[in-house]
């Protein structure tokens, strides 16, 4: 089962005050306009989405926001900012002078955390947080943030497909265990949402909130989904030649 085939718990608007920005016009931007035929004087407007008031009043333990690059996902994920208890993934940092494992409340905690995001290098753990790689680091940040009331954006933006999705299913299962809630995950991927299992998905594609607290959303509808598809056109065969060497 997809999320798409939960129940539609509500919609999702549009604001109806834009975001305006200005610019300075100048050689660059007159370029921009000759070169795309668009006429610009200097002001930009967007109307973001708008948190439904159904999603402020529930609780939940997790809640994805997904949508295709541009579609104003970061822009709604600042709706949850005006509650002040919650918190991006930079809220806690690592100390650059200790092992990324020393900064844990204790070793114990330490270990299910980072064990948890399937960061189960023991090398990795005794090292600082600035030496790690860039999908290392993605989860150590995880492992020192997840709590209640956390909201991690680009989630899984920065790591291998596969990673992804087994970093999804040890964090829920972290979720679960220590009764954690209202957990927010931001990103334009869908092929992790499966193993995740979210109560809440907020599809910016649709504009629609789907309902997924009492779904069986399974990992093989999500392998099929995110099958990369190759489809051969004529207006791709055409284009083809075809050579003999004598």
């Amino acid at each position: 089962m997809e999320y798409t085939d939960c129940p539609i718990f509500c919609e999702v608007k549009h604001q109806s005050e834009p975001i305006i920005t200005r610019v300075q016009l100048d050689e660059f931007t007159a370029k921009a306009e000759e070169c795309f035929d668009y006429d610009f004087n200097g002001e930009s407007k967007v109307y973001p989405y708008e948190l439904p008031e159904q999603i402020k009043n529930i609780d939940f333990k997790m809640l994805v926001i997904t949508g295709a690059s541009g579609s104003g996902k970061s822009t709604l994920l600042k709706e949850f900012m005006k509650d002040d208890r919650y918190h991006t993934s930079e809220y806690n940092s690592y100390s650059h002078d200790k092992a990324i494992i020393s900064n844990f409340k204790d070793p114990d905690t330490a270990v299910e955390r980072l064990s948890a995001v399937g960061l189960n290098s023991i090398p990795v753990w005794v090292r600082p947080r600035r030496v790690l790689s860039v999908g290392e680091g993605f989860r150590a940040d995880v492992a020192l943030n997840i709590d209640n009331y956390a909201i991690f954006d680009e989630w899984t933006s920065t790591i291998d497909r596969q990673v992804a999705k087994s970093t999804c299913n040890g964090i829920k299962r972290f979720i679960d265990k220590n009764k954690l809630h209202n957990i927010v995950f931001c990103s334009c991927h869908k092929d992790y949402i499966n193993y995740l299992k979210p109560d809440f998905v907020i599809d910016l594609d649709t504009e629609k909130v789907y309902d997924c607290r009492n779904a069986d959303l399974d990992f093989q509808s999500a392998s099929a989904s995110t099958k990369p598809k190759t489809k051969i056109a004529g207006a791709f065969l055409k284009n083809i030649i075809i050579s003999q060497q004598v």
